[in-house]
């Protein structure tokens, strides 16, 4: 029982030590080594309080931290990922199970897609470029923002929008129907992304992506939806 508390008020922790991240780096544009260094230190008691084995346990969860500081070394040598953000997803790996961590990047991707696009938003719509008209591209954002919104809540499981009962009727009554009804998601995602790119384009030359921000939204969904804990009743039921 007290492990299990323990094991609450670790994950407690790093729940809000990721939200400090989230503020810090929208504010500063930095995300702290000393935040970081916590989240992986708070690793190891982590383990500790779900009982995991050191093998194949905690050497699996030390090479997926290994795996993922190689790949994101890489991104940083070509300048798509900043410092800060490599040693944050690093620190996190030693909490995420191998087992979920696809996960942890397929949220972060769609949260980041969503902050990209509402980031975007707002500094478009304190754009000063000239020849360019912000009110309108600031709208066209907004409404990129919330279809992109939309799809990532369908994605990591929240609230759907309905599907036309005479459109669910075609895609059963007809191949090609279905794979339309498949298809459009797909393609109303390509439009929104490129268009919104070459709409902040206008206004910046570079594009700002949080990393920061959507790997710790990401690491707070994979806790919030209890994965974490899935994990330690297995561990501790053997």
């Amino acid at each position: 029982m007290q492990n299990q508390i323990f094991t609450y008020v670790l994950l407690a922790g790093l729940a809000i030590a990721l939200l400090w991240v989230i503020v810090t780096d929208l504010r500063h544009r930095t995300i702290s080594n000393r935040l970081t260094l916590t989240v992986a230190l708070g690793a190891p008691l982590y383990w500790l309080s779900i009982g995991l084995p050191l093998w194949p346990g905690i050497g699996f969860q030390i090479g997926l931290s290994l795996l993922v500081f190689a790949t994101c070394c890489v991104l940083f040598a070509i300048r798509q990922m900043g410092g800060g953000d490599v040693k944050l997803l690093t620190a996190l790996a030693l909490w995420i199970p191998p087992s979920q961590f696809t996960l942890l990047l397929i949220a972060m991707a769609m949260l980041g897609w969503v902050l990209t696009m509402g980031i975007a938003a707002w500094r478009v719509a304190h754009s000063t470029t000239i020849r360019t008209r912000p009110a309108r591209d600031t709208a066209m954002l907004l409404v990129g923002t919330l279809i992109a919104a939309l799809f990532a809540s369908a994605v990591l499981g929240g609230p759907q929008l309905p599907v036309p009962e005479a459109l669910i009727a075609a895609a059963a009554s007809s191949a090609s129907a279905a794979i339309a009804l498949v298809a459009a998601p797909f393609a109303v995602l390509l439009i929104v992304t490129f268009g919104s790119i070459r709409i902040i384009r206008r206004h910046e030359r570079d594009l700002w992506v949080p990393y920061g921000p959507a790997i710790s939204l990401a690491g707070i969904w994979i806790v919030a939806s209890g994965q974490l804990l899935a994990q330690a009743g297995p561990v501790a039921g053997g």
